[in-house]
């Protein structure tokens, strides 16, 4: 993001109100100050969000999913920035899809899928229909959760989805259910779903959605095979893209992931590896650059 937007977006404000004030009649408008509380989020600045949103004498609930965004972007502390999320929710007073939005992403931060889910409910509970969005960033905090049945929560939540006419999967929900998979290492599932999104006509996978199958194989518990997995999809996205789909071509977190695949099969350590070795299994992978910092 652009570092110097909160400040410039500051700066405009402020000159609008001054000019207000002299009788200008140039009042910033709610739409203006939502822009203001929207560099605020990007740039995680909680407490100044907080304050405008104070100041505000009619605020939406833009106005207010910004801000909570800020809070998600803060740093704060889990019980910190979720006590302040729901205390905000409960200000603006009625549910609403853009505050849900922005309380599900906060909680999915945290792995919080329990509570992700009672979200879920209470928005249809309100009479409010869950979206892809909502769906997706229940699955995301189920996927960052500790829970024994994380992954058959986040699997549900998927089929459910499926399951709704009305909500069109993307690739963020198909992301969603990958990474649940790709943290514990279940390499067959996550080959699988790759491959629903490559027959789908509906979603196409990018380089992201290669590269947590192949972390998926890192973490597998037939590590012995994960490097050899790992250069089969390699191969499969140098494939693709020379087809045409540029989204799959192989960037340094992918060649990193083959790395870490083929040094697992072999049971050797990456910041180990001599120089020679390095510069062989570069030529072997047609990689012209090392993808780790120096000292790994």
């Amino acid at each position: 993001g652009d570092a110097d937007a909160p400040s410039r977006a500051e700066a405009l404000v402020t000159r609008l109100e001054v000019l207000d004030e002299m009788g200008g009649d140039c009042r910033p408008s709610l739409m203006c100050y939502n822009a203001l509380l929207n560099c605020y989020a990007n740039a995680g600045m909680a407490g100044k969000a907080e304050r405008l949103l104070e100041r505000l004498s009619d605020p939406d609930s833009y106005s207010y999913g910004s801000t909570i965004k800020a809070i998600a972007n803060s740093g704060k502390s889990q019980l910190v920035a979720v006590s302040r999320a729901e205390s905000l929710a409960n200000t603006f007073g009625t549910d609403n899809e853009i505050i849900f939005t922005h309380r599900m992403k906060l909680l999915s931060k945290f792995g919080m899928g329990k509570e992700a889910e009672q979200l879920l409910r209470q928005m249809e509970e309100g009479h409010l229909r869950p979206d892809v969005i909502h769906y997706t960033a229940a699955i995301n905090a189920w996927a960052k959760s500790s829970d024994d049945d994380a992954t058959r929560r986040a699997e549900a939540l998927f089929k459910t989805m499926e399951g709704n006419s009305g909500l069109h999967l993307d690739r963020a929900a198909y992301h969603g259910l990958l990474l649940n998979y790709s943290t514990r290492g279940n390499s067959k599932e996550a080959r699988r779903l790759l491959q629903r999104m490559l027959d789908s006509p509906d979603v196409t996978p990018n380089r992201n959605s290669f590269t947590m199958v192949i972390d998926s194989h890192a973490r597998s518990r037939q590590s012995k095979i994960a490097g050899q997995k790992a250069e089969e999809l390699l191969d499969e996205m140098r494939e693709l893209h020379a087809a045409g789909n540029h989204e799959v071509e192989p960037d340094k977190v992918t060649y990193a992931s083959v790395i870490r695949c083929k040094q697992i099969s072999k049971e050797g350590k990456i910041h180990e590896m001599t120089n020679f070795e390095k510069i062989q299994l570069m030529r072997e992978l047609q990689i012209e650059s090392w993808p780790f910092a120096r000292n790994d």
